[in-house]
C-alpha cells in the first residue's frame, strides 16, 4: 500500500507579538487533555496575511481535493481580536486591532532563534509582548470532522517589546523620593538616643 502523500502546506508568516508563548517546556492543554508547545500570534491588522489564507485553501485542496466545498470545512483558525472568544470569553487588551492566530505541536519542542539565528537558551527572552516571526505547517483534518488547523513548526524573534498586561509597571507604583535633607539631619546627642533604633 502506497503510503498518502503529505497534504500539509509550510509557510512564514509576517511578523507578529507572541502572547502566552510556550516554548521550552510542553504544558498540559485541557481541551485536548495533552501536553504540547505553543504560541498565540497576533498580527495587527494593518498587516497582510493573505498568504496564511491561502494556504489554508491549497491544504484544504490538497486533502480532499480541488472541487472541495470550503464553506463544509472548520477554517476558523484567524480570529478577530475585537471580538470575544468563540466561547464568549472577553480578550485582553493587547488582542484590540488584531488577527488572532494560534498554533501548536505535541511532536517536538519548536526551534528557536533570534535575528541572528542563534539559538535562544534563556526563557526569560521569550515572553508575552514580544516580536517574531513564526514558520507552521497548515494542514487539513478528516476526524472527528473536516477542517484545517496550524501547527507550529519554528520561531524567530525578531525583537524585544512592551510586555504585555500582567501587573502593573514599575514607574507606575513607584515615585520618586522627595526627601528633605533638615528632616533627616541628625546632631550627636539626637545619635545617642537613637541607638538601637536600627538595628
Amino acid at each position: 500500500m502506497a503510503k498518502k502523500e503529505f497534504t500539509g502546506v509550510q509557510i512564514t508568516l509576517p511578523e507578529c507579538r507572541l502572547s502566552y508563548p510556550v516554548l521550552f517546556e510542553p504544558k498540559m492543554n485541557d481541551l485536548k487533555g495533552k501536553t504540547e508547545w505553543g504560541v498565540t500570534m497576533l498580527f495587527s491588522k494593518k498587516t497582510d496575511i493573505s498568504k496564511l489564507k491561502q494556504a489554508m485553501v491549497l491544504a484544504a485542496k490538497n486533502e480532499f481535493g480541488s472541487d472541495v466545498d470550503l464553506k463544509t470545512l472548520d477554517m476558523r483558525r484567524i480570529q478577530d481580536g475585537d471580538k470575544p472568544t468563540t466561547t464568549g470569553k472577553e480578550r485582553g487588551a493587547e488582542c484590540e486591532g488584531t488577527y488572532v492566530v494560534k498554533a501548536a505541536t505535541r511532536l517536538k519542542q519548536p526551534g528557536l532563534v533570534d535575528d541572528q539565528l542563534q539559538k535562544i537558551l534563556d526563557p526569560t527572552e521569550i515572553y508575552s509582548g514580544v516580536y517574531a516571526h513564526v514558520n507552521v505547517t497548515v494542514k487539513a483534518y478528516g476526524q472527528p470532522n473536516r477542517g484545517v488547523t496550524i501547527y507550529l513548526n519554528h520561531v524567530q524573534k525578531t525583537k524585544d517589546g512592551e510586555p504585555f498586561a500582567g501587573g502593573p509597571k514599575i514607574e507606575d507604583v513607584f515615585t520618586e523620593m522627595q526627601v528633605d535633607p533638615s528632616e533627616v539631619a541628625t546632631d550627636g546627642a539626637k545619635d545617642a538616643s537613637m541607638d538601637g533604633m536600627f538595628g
